[in-house]
């Protein structure tokens, strides 16, 4: 089949697309014929850095397609022909955290697409327990767009933040792929949203996914006080954060009394001072993302099974592309996700 790998670290060049030996289906999996495969920050710093363990790897972590066959011990009414995507992580269902349904703890969980051969190919094998049906009239484009940046939106909205009807909420970034998907969660629970960018364009789009109010970083000194006129002096319930160091003072000031900070991102960096005295006098929640569980990722997909929640293609490419797609990436130039189509 073809796909594209990474043998060495290095830059977009050192993706590599060629032939490699089909996938076998193993106990309790399915094999899909990719249709889909999008593209994650996650895998620069992959790229990048390099990688323990199989070379090659096949790269890509999203990944939705067509059920091409079923293992015969797989406890599943999957069948051929039907339409899926793939949650990313697989977990051991044998543990102490799994048979206690804090699977986000698994002691044994791999993530398709780094521990695991990924999207990025013409076929894929994975848990049978992974693959969840699309709606009808989805694309696979679109599908792919969801899994990561869907799945890591509701564990910081729903699942950490607690996100509310009444609340106003700052999202951070809104061209990136999870900030996207969490403007459409807030939106979905009837949240005001209040979102950043850097470029009009993309916050025009983010305005079409249900943005209320925006803010162009670059042209606003202050993103803070924007954001208290923009609520009448009180501040925002809720910040969800992509970005990291630049804006994680901003993020606080931006908190009313009581108010949540969820982070999940540090592109801009991961290291920065803090200033204690915001916090001595207002008491403020800050959390991080945390592991997501396979009911969250299920509650999801209902919504999305629902129409409620929509997958965001910035871009498509072709798979001999997918080199071309991490510069695009590298650009930040999109809104949404980067989707390999093979």
């Amino acid at each position: 089949m073809k796909a594209v790998y990474l043998q060495e670290p290095g830059g977009p060049e050192a993706l590599v697309y060629g032939d490699l030996p089909d996938p076998e289906v193993a106990p309790g999996e399915v094999m899909l014929r990719v249709h889909g495969s999008a593209l994650n920050r996650a895998d620069m710093g992959m790229r990048n850095r390099g990688r323990s363990g199989q070379s090659p790897r096949i790269m890509g972590m999203d990944v939705a397609g067509e059920v091409v066959s079923v293992s015969p011990e797989a406890n599943t009414n999957l069948q051929a022909g039907d339409r899926v995507l793939l949650e990313n992580r697989t977990k051991c269902h044998a543990c102490e955290y799994c048979v206690d349904g804090n699977d986000q703890y698994c002691i044994a969980q791999k993530r398709i697409g780094v521990d695991l051969d990924g999207g990025h190919a013409e076929y894929i094998t994975a848990p049978a327990i992974n693959a969840y049906r699309l709606p009808d009239g989805m694309s696979y484009a679109e599908a792919a767009a969801i899994p990561l940046a869907g799945h890591t939106a509701w564990q910081c909205m729903v699942v950490q933040g607690q996100v509310r009807s009444w609340d106003d909420v700052l999202i951070q970034a809104a061209g990136s792929g999870v900030a996207s998907m969490a403007i459409q969660i807030a939106k979905m629970v009837g949240a005001r949203v209040i979102t950043t960018a850097g470029s009009d364009w993309k916050l025009e789009e983010a305005k079409k996914w249900g943005a209320d109010e925006v803010i162009n970083y670059r042209e606003t000194s202050n993103i803070s006080e924007r954001v208290r006129e923009l609520t009448d002096g009180k501040g925002v319930d809720l910040v969800f954060d992509v970005v990291g160091a630049d804006v994680w003072e901003q993020n606080m000031l931006s908190l009313k009394p009581g108010g949540r900070l969820v982070i999940t991102g540090v592109t801009s960096g991961a290291r920065t001072d803090m200033d204690l005295s915001i916090l001595q006098g207002r008491p403020l929640h800050l959390m991080g993302s945390g592991g997501r569980t396979r009911r969250s990722f299920g509650d999801l997909m209902k919504c999305v099974n629902n129409g409620e929640l929509k997958g965001i293609v910035g871009q498509t490419f072709p798979l001999e592309e997918v080199s071309e797609a991490h510069r695009v990436m590298e650009s930040r130039e999109f809104f949404g996700k980067l989707v390999i189509e093979s």
